[in-house]
């Protein structure tokens, strides 16, 4: 069994009327992996990205609605990242992914 580490940029487009904003979102994640099979229980991952600027420069864009909006797009790319099937997509612990990482 091996620790491995990933990591890779997602990018989220926001519309904010008038204007169309694409920012990069740095993401990295951390699991066991036996074999070739991660251990689905032992993902964490890290997210990075601009969000003092972003809620400073869109004061109408609400905090809750872009942690929101940068959570599922990080849940998005790191599930196209592991090939599972559906039936092992599901039972994937995505919901317990630890996103304290989201709020600084």
């Amino acid at each position: 069994m091996i620790w491995v580490v990933k990591e890779f940029t997602a990018y989220q487009t926001l519309d904010m009327g008038i204007e169309r904003v694409r920012f990069p979102i740095r993401v990295e994640i951390e699991f066991k992996q036996e074999g070739i099979h991660p251990i689905r229980d032992s993902l964490r991952k890290k997210v990075l990205y601009n969000k003092p600027f972003l809620l400073r420069r869109y004061p109408q864009l609400r905090e809750e609605e872009l942690d929101l909006l940068v959570e599922e797009r990080v849940r998005k790319a790191i599930e196209d990242y592991f090939p599972f099937s559906e039936e092992e997509a599901s039972s994937f612990p995505m919901a317990n992914l630890d996103l304290s990482s989201l709020k600084k």
